[in-house]
């Protein structure tokens, strides 16, 4: 996965959403993060990036890392906290093009997802760009390291035809589960309620896997995108 170029059309993206918010819609909850509105998440995925630039933090960061990120810039306006961002890209990008361990993956991912959160909070549509490769990333981790005690499961993306088989796919009790590359990237990373998930097209009952299948918390109510 190119997290460069991925990570830095993400972050164009929000740097241009962010120029046409209004303070209501920087207060708005983020019902994906909700301990945050608009803007204290645009402060945490500056933080996150200042943070792994300058090697103060090794992916993953914890909730008290990122509950820092967003108080250290409590005091900053959106137009500061974007500034401090563009101008701690550039070594974030020589730390991405230099480490190739799969946590360093992270910040990408997390920036891919917090766009989306961003603008369900806003009533806006999802920005699908680079799903087959954020679902390649999360889902191809579920095969890796599923369990054997748990039912096998052949997963599909019906809109890229990326397939992927979590534990023993051909066993008695295996089950199919597809869904758009954006909507499995979404759900294999705590986007999806329980009862989004179970929604899905799948070829049988998917109550004993489907808690297993989120790599971040569940989320107690159903996301808009």
């Amino acid at each position: 996965m190119d997290t460069q170029d991925i990570y830095t059309r993400c972050m164009d993206r929000m740097l241009s959403l962010a120029e046409g918010l209004s303070a209501e819609q920087l207060a708005t909850p983020v019902p994906a993060l909700p301990e945050w509105n608009v803007r204290q998440t645009y402060a945490h995925l500056a933080g996150i990036c200042a943070d792994v630039a300058t090697e103060r933090l090794t992916p993953p960061a914890d909730d008290a890392a990122t509950a820092r990120q967003v108080a250290e810039r409590a005091h900053m306006d959106i137009t500061r906290i974007c500034a401090d961002w563009r101008k701690d890209l550039p070594a974030l990008l020589r730390v991405l093009s230099t480490r190739t361990q799969a946590r360093y993956f992270l910040p990408t991912l997390d920036l891919w997802h917090h766009e989306n959160d961003v603008r369900g909070a806003l009533g806006m549509e999802a920005q699908t760009e680079d799903s087959d490769r954020l679902a390649a990333f999360t889902v191809g981790g579920l095969a890796r390291f599923w369990s054997p005690e748990l039912p096998g499961v052949r997963v599909t993306a019906t809109d890229t035809g990326q397939e992927w088989t979590l534990g023993d796919g051909t066993g008695p009790k295996a089950l199919e589960w597809s869904a758009t590359a954006f909507e499995l990237a979404r759900a294999a990373t705590g986007r999806r309620s329980l009862e989004q998930m179970r929604a899905m097209r799948w070829s049988g009952d998917p109550s004993a896997v489907v808690e297993h299948l989120a790599t971040l918390p569940i989320p107690q109510v159903d996301l808009r995108i």
